[in-house]
């Protein structure tokens, strides 16, 4: 069971990276062309992703069966465990052994796991925010259409909450690019131990190496996103009205 949950976990990868590299060349592009360039280049991407079929069978879905399966393995991994360590709490009732200590037992901390949660954390509150919300109807949103949604969109937020908003992108993206990089890893050891081959970068790569490589593909997507802060935004009152309707309908922008 564990070993198809593996399988099905590593076959949606690729989907889930082609979009990530879709998805993030819009920012990374603002640090040569600012907004008109990351707006133009996230059209064109909207085309791959924001179909009829594109977006719940390309994204949606291998999200969505990624994140169960690995929900589920790890169930399935930490109940015996968890079963386990209780009996022997019991049994050895009065032990210098604690709590936490047992809950480090079931639930091992690692990058990967860490990453993981954060995303699914914050995943939800920016698709809110970026895809949902913007269809809303009613005033003073009134469904904004493609391109009125486009980097200006971003722009606002990050000069409009500067902090927050900044907060949520860099562990986004940090913790996205990390468990990217850390995934890749594993995806690459489980193929090389099936092979005679050991001579893959990510299996044998230290951690530093790994933290290095996430860094340097965060840095680019975070450094156009400043260049999207720093640009003027030039936007009609109207339309500003209807961007900040969008961000008051999340609770993450109404919490003062």
């Amino acid at each position: 069971m564990r070993h198809h949950l593996v399988l099905v976990s590593h076959v949606s990868a690729p989907f889930i990276t082609t979009f990530l590299l879709i998805h993030l060349s819009a920012p990374v592009l603002a640090n040569v062309g600012g907004s008109s360039l990351s707006s133009q280049v996230m059209l064109l991407g909207r085309e791959y992703y924001q179909t009829a079929l594109g977006e719940p069978y390309l994204i949606l879905g291998p999200i969505a069966v990624h994140a169960l399966s690995g929900i589920i393995r790890r169930a399935l991994i930490t109940y015996p465990k968890l079963k386990t360590s209780s009996a022997a709490a019991s049994a050895e009732a009065g032990t210098s052994s604690t709590f936490l200590q047992r809950i480090r037992t079931v639930f091992p901390v690692t990058t990967l796991s860490v990453t993981a949660y954060s995303i699914l954390l914050l995943l939800p509150i920016h698709f809110g925010i970026n895809r949902i919300l913007p269809t809303t109807a009613a005033p003073p949103v009134l469904s904004l259409g493609p391109s009125e949604l486009d980097y200006s969109f971003v722009q606002y937020g990050l000069q409009r909450w500067p902090i927050r908003t900044w907060a949520m992108y860099i562990i986004l993206v940090g913790t996205t690019v990390t468990h990217a990089v850390e995934g890749a890893r594993v995806l690459m050891g489980s193929f090389s131990s099936k092979s005679t081959s050991s001579n893959s970068v990510f299996p044998n790569s230290s951690k530093l190496r790994r933290k290095l490589l996430a860094a340097s593909l965060a840095l680019p997507v975070l450094s156009g996103l400043y260049f999207l802060y720093t640009e003027p935004l030039y936007i009609f009152p109207d339309l500003a009205s209807r961007l900040e309707g969008v961000y008051q309908l999340s609770w993450f922008y109404r919490v003062n």
